[in-house]
């Protein structure tokens, strides 16, 4: 009988360090997140403005975390092939995307083939890292000095005057189509490829107007080439403080920004997603990363998860509102 004591307390006491072991291993795996590189997938090529601020980003991730951000670039499908990537991998917050407007909301809208993604369904919100308004500008020799000017010359001679974009389909077109909505005016608009081409036409006096992201017009503002007229954000940038929003100007709902932020594929451990949340938060308040980022024009924003899930669906309702109300068609 005492044998079979001593059997039942050794037995027992087995069991107890196993389950304890377990949970010691659990809580471990949980807090030793992450144990190995970190990949962070951008849609642009390297060089690029968004290429530069990831990679500034990387850097202090690297240091709190205490494992490598490595920078994986995937070009090409108009942003899509590195969603498509990511949307794929395992999720376990080791792959990570450089989200931006063009990859969570209008290209998959406007492509003609299927994206291979869901944006709102296939991946968990991370963080925003920076955002900046669209920017409507006018050439000097327009004599377009304020929203109001631009207007009343759009009601007197409807479908007449000219707002350049930086592409079909770019967030630039979009909010010309949703300002054509907001205002109640018919304009017509002109796609460029690219924001540069558009910006020397609009110097030369071509084209009147130009919808555009604020950063890349912060110069040409401040030598006085073009002139501000109003920016898509509920309140000033303090990029350009003096340019009023829409808002201000008497056209209310014009609300469109570009941004920049990180999301991994859906299914995450909740873990994985608040250490990597708090990371970015570390080092998008980090002086030397506000610093750096703002000689680009990006303001350094950082939001919670809940936040950033928010605002990635209410762009994409914004904008597929927008491409069916102007009958926008993929390409």
């Amino acid at each position: 009988m005492i044998r079979n004591i001593k059997t039942s307390v050794h037995n027992i006491a087995l069991s107890l360090i196993f389950f304890l072991f377990v949970g010691i291993s659990s809580v471990m795996a949980q807090v030793a997140f992450p144990n190995r590189p970190i990949t962070w997938v951008v849609p642009y090529a390297a060089g690029g403005a968004t290429d530069v601020l990831v990679r500034i980003i990387a850097r202090k991730l690297t240091e709190d975390l205490g494992q490598s951000v490595v920078v994986n670039n995937k070009p090409g499908g108009g942003t899509m092939i590195a969603a498509q990537f990511v949307a794929r991998a395992p999720a376990d917050g080791y792959t990570l995307l450089a989200a931006v407007v063009a990859n969570m909301a209008t290209a998959p809208l406007l492509s003609l083939s299927p994206a291979g993604y869901d944006p709102i369904k296939d991946f968990d919100a991370i963080s925003l890292i920076t955002s900046n308004p669209l920017l409507l500008v006018a050439s000097k020799s327009s004599n377009i000095n304020k929203l109001s000017d631009l207007l009343r010359l759009a009601k007197e001679k409807p479908g007449q005057l000219a707002i350049a974009s930086y592409g079909q389909g770019t967030p630039s077109h979009l909010g010309i189509e949703l300002l054509k909505v907001a205002a109640g005016i018919d304009v017509i608009h002109v796609p460029y490829k690219g924001s540069a081409p558009a910006l020397v036409d609009l110097l030369g006096g071509r084209v009147p107007l130009m919808m555009d992201i604020l950063p890349s017009h912060i110069k040409t503002l401040e030598r006085g080439d073009v002139v501000g007229l109003a920016v898509g954000q509920k309140t000033r940038s303090a990029l350009a403080p003096r340019i009023p929003t829409f808002q201000e100007e008497g056209v209310a709902g014009l609300d469109a920004t570009t941004w920049v932020g990180v999301v991994g594929p859906a299914g995450m451990p909740k873990e994985a997603v608040d250490r990597l949340n708090l990371a970015f938060r570390r080092a998008l308040a980090d002086p030397q990363v506000i610093e750096s980022l703002l000689t680009q024009g990006m303001p350094a924003l950082h939001t919670s998860v809940q936040d950033f899930n928010i605002m990635i669906k209410s762009d994409y309702a914004k904008w597929s509102g927008i491409i069916k109300a102007a009958n926008i068609k993929p390409e």
